[in-house]
């Protein structure tokens, strides 16, 4: 059956297509010199532009687009490899660090980087594929991507769902091109009322959306991570960890980084991105302050500070800490990342006073005392040193997160089971 689009809608996702496609050619003059630099280009060309490897069975397709939706997609994409056997499941994403891991740990059986959002190369992936179904974790829209699933009747759905108000107001100023987005979606699972509320502002049909939780509750950090060389590091002081710290909370919490070395405590800080990290580093050992860099620890490091400039170790890194901050949160543009990440390690919780993109769930930690708020480098170091000097404090602050994380348990079967009926997978 034909589908058609509104006028609107049309004409929205035409211009959309014009102005990508002027956007990508201007871009592919810098292929060449980028392809020096850039593992997505050196290893994701070729997907790019569609040319990803050709199925052999019916396929499942999971997108996760970075380090946080790509733990969401990766659990899901395992749940669907374990129900579904006569599937192939295809991954993609845009993060090499994120490919590299689904490469190594085999949780799909085609793995590619998400194509430009162009009609050729789009319908070039979805030939080569004829998804059955494809599963979107958290927040990654693209109207050709949307289109595609909608014009060929494929199923498309959203787990774990994430709308923040920089989307809905997007989508609330270009009404066409939401509509040929979200009105592509036989499901729409998102984590929270706000979310929901959000699709319904930006045009979502309430039959789509369903409000499930927070799937990470369910998904713990892979145990495979070996954390024996920071462990000797730490070797049995008192830990502090600054996960997913943003330059401008560098700067604001730094002054709190010498007490914690006289105080015999050793502090993990990992920057949002890694590529801080040599800078973060020559900027505390100038201050006095020796610091290491965890890609080039060894057992004869005995510095007061690490930069964990690697991925994909932060979420169990968590685990050594006596307290632990997450990022994002004290600078008010970004919003505040995954607090789930700390809680699941049963480690006490602080963040700033911006935590917008999970203010459901900070809400419900604040209303129990799950959580401390912190915002200048004094009001860190003060919660820091009363859960390190009180460890009735302390304990009492990760019961209470461990009973709103309860409440949060179920969202990855709730999901699966909704996910499943609306793919109409049998």
């Amino acid at each position: 059956m034909a589908i058609e689009l509104s006028a609107r809608a049309f004409a929205a996702l035409q211009t959309y297509r014009l102005l990508h496609g002027f956007v990508s050619m201007s871009a592919a003059a810098s292929v060449p010199f980028l392809g020096k630099f850039s593992r997505r280009i050196n290893i994701g060309f070729k997907d790019y532009l569609g040319f990803v490897t050709p199925a052999q069975k019916p396929v499942l397709w999971v997108h996760g687009v970075s380090m946080g939706e790509s733990m969401v997609a990766a659990g899901f994409a395992a749940e669907l490899k374990r129900r579904f056997p006569g599937f192939q499941i295809a991954f993609t994403t845009t993060h090499p660090d994120v490919y590299a891991g689904i490469v190594k740990r085999q949780q799909a059986d085609i793995v590619a980087y998400f194509p430009l959002d162009n009609p050729v190369f789009m319908n070039r992936v979805f030939n080569r594929w004829k998804p059955s179904a494809v599963f979107v974790a958290e927040t990654d829209f693209w109207p050709e991507f949307s289109w595609q699933c909608q014009k060929r009747n494929i199923p498309l759905l959203l787990i774990n769902g994430r709308i923040s108000e920089k989307i809905a107001r997007f989508y609330r100023s270009f009404n066409g091109l939401g509509e040929v987005v979200f009105g592509a979606f036989a499901l729409l699972a998102v984590q929270t009322t706000t979310d929901a509320s959000r699709l319904l502002e930006i045009g979502a049909r309430p039959d789509q959306i369903k409000i499930l939780g927070n799937m990470k509750a369910d998904l713990t950090p892979s145990s495979d991570v070996d954390l024996s060389a920071i462990k000797r590091w730490v070797n049995q002081r008192p830990c502090v960890v600054l996960g997913s710290l943003h330059p401008s909370e560098f700067k604001i919490l730094q002054p709190a980084f010498r007490q914690f070395s006289e105080n015999r405590v050793a502090l993990i800080i990992a920057p949002r991105n890694p590529a801080n990290g040599q800078k973060w580093q020559q900027e505390l050992q100038n201050s006095g302050l020796n610091t290491c860099l965890r890609s080039a620890l060894n057992t004869d490091c005995s510095s007061e500070v690490m930069i964990l400039d690697t991925m994909g170790e932060l979420a169990s890194v968590y685990r050594l800490a006596d307290a632990a901050l997450v990022g994002g949160s004290i600078d008010q543009s970004v919003g505040g990342h995954n607090p789930l990440e700390v809680i699941q390690q049963h480690v006490p919780l602080l963040m700033g006073p911006n935590c917008r993109n999970f203010a459901d769930i900070v809400s419900q930690l604040q209303s129990e005392n799950g959580i401390g708020i912190v915002e200048t480098a004094e009001t860190f170091l003060n919660a820091v040193n009363r859960l390190l000097n009180d460890r009735n404090a302390a304990e009492e602050q990760v019961l209470a997160a461990d009973g709103v994380l309860e409440e949060s348990r179920g969202c990855l079967e709730k999901t699966f089971a909704a996910a499943v009926t609306a793919a109409r997978l049998k």
